[in-house]
């Protein structure tokens, strides 16, 4: 289901529109399917006791603090991820789809959102999930004292919050928008009790599949089952299925790798690609391996700010097109990926409902063709500066391959490997010319267009500076445009800009690859991570 079929067209273009999702009747039907209104039938709902146990759950990243509004649960490597929900929910489409809303309505030119929601659910201390108490958290998130600056950005339209009813609860808008729905699944914006606020430091309280028990950073989080969580599978029985789940964070691929082999944990998110390439062969009578659809780029970052490849030189578009030439993406697809990735021409890969098989990529690689360039603008042997994040391998691997081609073209390369602190710090600063990175966050095509192409947004500043009138209007007009197709078009325009200026070149759709124990059952991995996918992840899995 697309969001073009549950959002329906309002039937008049004056006064206030309207435009509703899933109407009464699919909400009383989803009372014995995902999604339904909590009823006396779901409270006794049946639980197969042979479904059970717990998952120790290697994840590459630990959560910052506790404080969900204060930090953010990234949904694919937080284990706090699985403790809370957000307004909507989504599913292996990754479409957003009802969470704690079971509808929707849209009207005053994409100005007011009212909410329609789930009655029944509830915060793990019994709280209820009502409107009340979404607009408290909405309004702890949008200020600025306390909400994180990623989390607030995903609602910095709204502006007042109104309690219709208990169930029911309206959102008025300071700009007309089209991605607050998306915006709004439970990465970033989760939903604590307001109740527990005093102890949101040190003992959260949300109103997810897991509830929380202990946390000890770097270390364990140890959650348990959610006993009245709304969700259930297709014959009626309650999610999830496990009783507990226990986070290990291990930074290094290596180290979580051989938790799994010696059996200190069950399940690991992502394996690196060279020890991919050979485990299943290894040791597939002992464990699973799945490949995870990842809405996930590469890149290689061009500063627009200032330096050789800026367009305050006059040949920097000549040497950006010498970089894009002399970059072999089969080269980096073996090298770094073991082949399991795949060539990048647009943001999006085909696992992404916005994935645009028309874009095709500009510059292919011909590194005579980048050698005459460089040769025309008068700039062999010209110092440049390549930044890579540490923390991830197969940025500062794709780094390593892109300065060795960039120098066999003629020009003077320095590679440098750094933490986030000081990547940013040099990106503030202009301290760069090119930057092999990567992005994956938030399934609507704006968390991408909207933060790292439009002129405007801070992420776009801080990095490449681009600048581009025309694609600032595209993505403007898309923001308010709910139309699915239409956004479609207008995105597709938006990437042939892209292709065409190159504020970065694309490298790689950027997969992972998850293993587990055999005993692992019921568990399919998918792009929105393991906690937050209806009918996958770990809300279905279960130990034999």
């Amino acid at each position: 289901m697309s969001q073009d079929d549950i959002i329906k067209k309002p039937e008049t273009s004056t006064g206030p529109t309207r435009r509703q999702f899933l109407g009464a009747a699919g909400a009383a039907a989803g009372a014995a399917a995902i999604g339904g209104v909590a009823t006396e039938a779901q409270a006794k709902r049946k639980r197969n006791p042979s479904r059970g146990g717990t998952v120790r759950f290697a994840t590459r990243s630990d959560s910052r603090g506790l404080d969900m509004h204060r930090n953010y649960y990234y949904y694919v490597s937080h284990p706090l991820a699985a403790t809370s929900m957000g307004m909507m929910d989504l599913n292996l489409k990754m479409e957003p789809v009802p969470g704690i809303a079971v509808g929707h309505e849209v009207s005053n030119g994409n100005k007011t959102y009212t909410f329609n929601l789930r009655k029944g659910a509830t915060y793990h201390n019994g709280e209820d999930v009502d409107a009340a108490s979404i607009k408290w958290n909405l309004e702890r998130i949008l200020d600025p004292k306390v909400g994180h600056s990623f989390v607030r950005s995903a609602v910095k339209d709204v502006g007042k919050i109104d309690v219709v009813d208990k169930w029911t609860v309206r959102l008025h808008l300071n700009n007309p928008s089209a991605v607050l729905v998306p915006n709004l699944t439970y990465y970033p914006i989760q939903f604590m009790a307001p109740g527990s606020v005093d102890k949101a430091d040190t003992h959260p309280v949300g109103c997810g599949p897991f509830k929380f028990k202990s946390w000890k950073k770097f270390d364990s989080t140890v959650m348990e089952r959610f006993e009245n969580w709304y969700e259930t599978d297709d014959q009626g029985n309650a999610l999830p299925y496990l009783d507990g789940l226990v986070g290990r964070p291990k930074k290094e691929d290596r180290v979580r790798l051989t938790a799994l082999r010696t059996g200190e944990v069950d399940l690991i998110d992502n394996m690196s690609y060279a020890d991919g390439a050979t485990f299943e062969k290894e040791y597939g009578d002992k464990f699973n391996t799945w490949p995870v659809p990842q809405v996930g780029t590469g890149y290689i970052g061009f500063n627009w700010k200032n330096g050789p490849f800026s367009p305050k030189n006059p040949h920097g578009k000549l040497l950006r097109q010498a970089a894009a030439h002399a970059v072999n993406h089969e080269a980096v697809h073996q090298a770094v990926f073991n082949g399991v990735s795949s060539p990048a021409p647009a943001f999006y890969s085909d696992v992404s409902p916005w994935y645009m098989p028309e874009i095709k990529r500009r510059y292919e690689f011909d590194p005579d063709k980048a050698r005459f360039l460089i040769k025309k603008a008068g700039a062999q042997g010209e110092p440049i500066i390549l930044l890579s994040r540490d923390a991830y391998a197969y940025m500062h691997q794709t780094g390593e391959i892109v300065h060795a081609m960039l120098s066999e073209v003629g020009l003077n390369v320095k590679h440098e490997i750094h933490p986030y602190s000081v990547l940013k710090s040099k990106w503030r600063k202009g301290e760069f010319h090119l930057d092999s990175s990567a992005n994956s966050y938030r399934p609507d095509p704006d968390a991408w267009y909207g933060r790292s192409v439009y002129s405007e947004a801070g992420s776009t500043k801080l990095r490449t500076g681009f600048k581009n009138e025309r694609a600032d209007k595209l993505i403007l007009e898309a923001q308010n445009t709910l139309d699915k197709g239409k956004r479609h078009e207008l995105y597709m325009e938006v990437e042939n800009i892209v292709n065409e200026e190159l504020p970065m070149l694309y490298t790689h759709y950027i997969p992972l690859i998850q293993a587990g124990v055999k005993k692992l059952k019921g568990y399919q991995p998918a792009f929105p991570g393991p906690y937050s996918t209806q009918r996958a992840g770990l809300r279905t899995a279960y130990m034999s």
